[in-house]
């Protein structure tokens, strides 16, 4: 793909992203850094509310005063503004935190959506979440008021196994 269509062909329809096929997840992965992408691995799998806002903040290094807070990090994550194209936030294993604490992760994706929309705006710089599920029907609800879709290759169900 070309550098730019991919970035935008992403965020057509928000910031959020999902994957099934690792395969796939890994492509997008390696597309993006080529386009000066960062990019930040998340591993959800026994991921609790206080591990995940934990981790961000170690991860994303987070000033001291961060609370582990959703509070907290929107403050911290609408404070950063990357020096390159932007950042990639990668959570494998998605659905097994969303299946304990459906509350939390959609607040952090929603938090993710809002902050990317003002990162473009204000700084011409983009924030974008890539979220692999195990589980091929996984639906979350829409964030920042932008659905959460499948990538091209996998949004017909039969693409998924379904």
């Amino acid at each position: 793909m070309e550098r730019e269509v991919l970035w935008k062909s992403l965020m057509m329809n928000g910031s959020i992203v999902m994957f099934w096929r690792q395969s796939i997840l890994e492509k997008y992965v390696e597309n993006i850094k080529e386009e000066g992408f960062d990019v930040y691995l998340f591993d959800c799998e026994s991921w609790d509310k206080n591990a995940c806002l934990l981790e961000l903040g170690k991860t994303l290094e987070f000033p001291n005063y961060y609370g582990k807070n959703l509070d907290a990090f929107n403050d911290c994550l609408s404070d950063i503004v990357p020096s390159n194209e932007g950042f990639v936030l990668v959570f494998k294993n998605f659905d097994k935190f969303n299946a304990r604490d459906k509350d939390t992760t959609y607040h952090v994706l929603d938090i993710i959506q809002n902050n990317s929309w003002r990162l473009l705006v204000e700084n011409q710089k983009k924030l974008i979440a890539f979220v692999h599920s195990n589980d091929p029907q996984l639906h979350i609800q829409s964030v920042g008021a932008m659905p959460v879709l499948w990538n091209n290759e996998e949004w017909l169900n039969k693409n998924r196994g379904l």
